[in-house]
């Protein structure tokens, strides 16, 4: 009986441990994600810098694309302020080294034709380096008052 117990308790332990690591790493990205997103509403391309893959490719609403360089020029020359980013029903989903996070955001946004308010929704994917999570890939639609 006591062999019959051990073998049951090795056979849970794997996958209990699987689960933790993947609430782990689900928690990891949400983390990297507020921290970007304040980053973003504070201008503070420091933060940035180590929040962002070398190979970021970010997709704004209106469809144009911008590099990792590009994106943090934008913010350090307040070409584009992010005056708020309100995020909810985020979805995250852990792979092996790969987050893929799903969700929607009330955003405020300060450009030189000026400041609008809208609501997104948006696809993002983080990718683990040197035990980081990054962000390497964003895209996002807004979403029309239907939503």
């Amino acid at each position: 009986m006591r062999l019959l117990v051990l073998f049951f308790l090795y056979g849970c332990t794997p996958h209990h441990s699987r689960a933790i690591a993947r609430l782990t790493a689900e928690s990891n990205v949400r983390l990297a994600e507020r921290q970007r997103f304040e980053a973003m509403t504070t201008q503070d391309v420091a933060a940035l810098d180590t929040l962002l893959d070398d190979e970021l490719d970010y997709v704004h609403t209106g469809g144009n694309l911008e590099s990792r360089k590009q994106f943090i020029d934008a913010i350090r020359n307040r070409t584009l302020v992010y005056e708020s980013i309100t995020p909810s029903d985020v979805r995250v989903r852990v792979y092996d080294g790969l987050a893929l996070a799903m969700g929607r955001s009330q955003m405020r946004v300060r450009t030189a034709s000026g400041v609008s308010s809208f609501e997104i929704r948006f696809t993002e994917v983080y990718v683990r380096k040197e035990g980081h999570w990054l962000l390497t890939a964003w895209e996002a639609t807004r979403l029309t008052s239907s939503g």
